[in-house]
């Protein structure tokens, strides 16, 4: 996995933001490597579009671009204000990778960008990224249904290895089973805001992540 600095992050994820619009138009269904100011790389396999944005030698982040259509929606309803600019509080977030994952994605860190939902109880993440993290459903295993904006969302509650400014923990996700085109992936409150205290700083469209597990409680990732 490439690095990158903190300021290189948050320059890469205003500019994500700023052209969600053209880029959910042109990507749709794509895996994209976001750089400062521009797409470096496109693509249907998460490892090609790495290898590619990683031969620009150019920071990135790699984002999936949902279909922008569903026949069924949960309740991540969006509300706008008056400003005509919005601002999304999108945070890069790496994923261990289970043997039962997928060849291509075995024994890896999977980093996604997420929108750090202080309203959610727990992370959401959608029925792609539980597969390609190695995820099944187990002979027998009960699954909840949760109500939704057009009908019945079928999920199951998962515990994954997730790793924030540079410190790994365990942290529960509901992963959706049902085929929703515009699953968003949602960092909910718990375990992960117990571990970090969090900022919003609007004015500055970023956030900072302040350490207060075990250990390093005087860190601070923006």
């Amino acid at each position: 996995m490439q690095s990158r600095t903190p300021e290189q992050t948050q320059a890469i994820i205003l500019w994500r933001t700023q052209n969600r619009r053209t880029i959910r138009s042109n990507y749709r269904k794509k895996y994209i490597a976001c750089g400062t100011g521009e797409v470096l790389a496109a693509g249907d396999s998460y490892d090609l579009v790495e290898a590619e944005a990683i031969a620009t030698g150019k920071p990135f982040i790699i984002d999936w671009i949902p279909a922008t259509t569903a026949q069924v929606s949960f309740y991540w309803v969006k509300f706008y204000g008056l400003k005509k600019e919005t601002w999304e509080p999108l945070y890069p977030v790496s994923f261990t990778v289970g043997e039962a994952a997928p060849a291509q994605y075995r024994l890896k860190q999977r980093e996604v960008l997420m929108v750090v939902d202080s309203g959610a109880e727990i992370g959401l993440i959608s029925k792609t990224l539980g597969e390609e993290l190695g995820f099944s459903v187990s002979f027998g295993e009960k699954i909840e249904i949760g109500e939704g904006v057009g009908g019945d969302i079928e999920y199951v509650n998962r515990m994954v290895d997730m790793s924030i400014a540079g410190h790994t923990f365990k942290a529960p996700v509901a992963w959706i089973l049902s085929d929703i085109g515009d699953t968003p992936l949602l960092l909910g409150r718990e375990v992960v805001f117990d571990l970090f205290d969090i900022k919003f700083i609007q004015a500055e469209k970023r956030i900072e992540f302040e350490w207060r597990g075990e250990g390093d409680a005087d860190e601070t990732a923006t």
